[in-house]
């Protein structure tokens, strides 16, 4: 394991301890991280390409040992860079539908260290896509749900971990109450209830705003785009009305 790969790895365990979520083993570039609904992810600095017989055996032993599997790759030596328009390698692919079309990085140099998920837009499969980096990931939005998968080679129901705010998982700082009637819509545009209503209406907009710049199908021609920017309406509408 490489020195800068340590480095970035002291970072996010620093990253999780902050967010109180559990490190239960940090062996370098595997770290097994307890999420705040109880799961365990199984998290992998990756610095050389997998082959989609290893990333299948990974998932495979995990999901088998209750595990969520999480890649994280090295973005100056596996990734496109940003802005470009690049045909992804078949590890690329496999990456890509165990994650959701993204596949997320790690940027161990300076002061700026940081893990983000580099997305590739346009059509699935073998075709050329536009690559962009998201912003930074909020170690405390660990998540875990199952995945399936049609890749070849990946076929078969995965237990994967995530970074991103999803419906129905518990938000880390634990602010958003299962008993809430708009804990799922809350979750959905991953907003916190605040001190007031009008502090929570403030929090809701700006994260709309974001969202839909980001999910637009004038601005996001991925194939998801549209459905998920009906549900941020629909859960948008839901609070407006709700608080």
């Amino acid at each position: 394991m490489r020195f800068d790969t340590h480095r970035i790895s002291a970072f996010l365990v620093e990253e999780f301890q902050k967010a109180k979520l559990n490190v239960l083993i940090d062996d370098g570039d595997l770290k097994h991280v307890r999420t705040v609904t109880g799961e365990t992810a199984a998290i992998y600095l990756v610095e050389t390409a997998l082959p989609t017989s290893e990333l299948r055996y990974l998932v495979e032993t995990n999901t088998a040992d209750h595990l969520y599997t999480m890649f994280i790759l090295w973005a100056e030596l596996l990734m496109p860079a940003h802005g470009t328009r690049y045909k992804p390698h078949d590890y690329m692919l496999g990456l890509l539908a165990l994650h959701g079309e993204k596949i997320y990085a790690f940027d161990p140099y300076g002061g700026d260290q940081q893990v983000f998920p580099v997305h590739f837009e346009g059509e699935h499969g073998r075709h050329v896509r536009y690559i962009r980096y998201g912003d930074p990931v909020v170690a405390g939005k660990l998540t875990c749900h199952s995945v399936k998968v049609t890749a070849p080679g990946l076929e078969g129901v995965w237990r994967m971990a995530d970074f991103e705010s999803r419906a129905g998982a518990q938000p880390a700082n634990g602010r958003i109450s299962l008993h809430d009637p708009l804990y799922a819509q809350l979750a959905l545009l991953g907003v916190e209830r605040k001190a007031t209503p009008e502090a929570t209406r403030l929090a809701v907009k700006r994260a709309y705003r974001k969202l839909a710049r980001q999910y637009h199908p004038d601005l996001n021609k991925h194939a998801d785009a549209a459905d998920m920017m009906r549900r941020i309406n629909q859960a948008y509408q839901a609070i407006l009305v709700g608080l």
